[in-house]
């Protein structure tokens, strides 16, 4: 793992590159994207983890801050939607050259799942033009408000672990073939999940599964 910055002057980025463990086919890469405050901090063990497990199976990975949080530059009144998006688009940039791709898999927790989930979106609609990087793949974890499935991109993986009320399914994505998969298991986020060790280790293993 080697930590570093990234971004310009005017917007620092700390983040934390995992290279691929194998050289084996082509070059993949996959962005984390980060829960949002207090569920930032308890889900940083699991975000580890799950960078390390996909280094061992050939994917270079990056965790990174947003401006304004953790070790990145900026105070938290600094960050805004827009800017978290331009965010995440500024570490795609970033792990393609580092992984020598030009596909990159979006990997979004709760918070970071919608803020994913919004990037793959202008990527797919062409909003996001003049990149070199596509989106290969999404995967959208707990996400945290409703997500139109229509816009999302063909190959994207809802992950659900928390259960939840009929009220609260309509935040998973309707009228696409989006999958959405129910997969109880720990919930890294939440404090006592945190302090007693537990590791969402069956969702780990399909986000594995899913890619390979």
């Amino acid at each position: 793992m080697t930590p570093f910055f990234l971004g310009t002057s005017q917007r620092r980025l700390f983040g934390i590159h995992t290279a691929a463990a194998s050289c084996g086919g082509k070059p993949r890469a996959a962005v984390l994207c980060q829960p949002w405050g207090d569920e930032y901090i308890y889900a940083h063990r699991c975000m580890r983890q799950l960078a390390v497990r996909l280094s061992l199976c050939g994917f270079d990975t990056l965790r990174f801050d947003y401006f304004g949080t953790g070790d990145s530059a900026g105070e938290k009144g600094d960050t805004d939607a827009e800017g978290l998006r331009a965010d995440v688009v500024t570490a795609i940039e970033t792990l393609e050259d580092l992984a020598a791709t030009d596909k990159v898999t979006l990997i979004g927790l709760r918070a970071g799942a919608n803020v994913a989930a919004d990037v793959a979106m202008r990527f797919a609609t062409g909003m996001a033009a003049g990149f070199r990087a596509a989106i290969e793949a999404l995967i959208l974890w707990d996400p945290l408000r409703p997500l139109d499935g229509d816009a999302l991109p063909g190959r994207t993986l809802t992950l659900v672990t928390q259960g939840m009320r009929p009220h609260e399914l309509s935040i998973l994505p309707q009228g696409s073939p989006a999958a959405v998969e129910f997969l109880p298991a720990p919930c890294p986020w939440i404090e006592e999940a945190s302090t007693t060790g537990m590791l969402p280790i069956r969702v780990i293993q399909r986000i594995e599964e899913w890619l390979s």
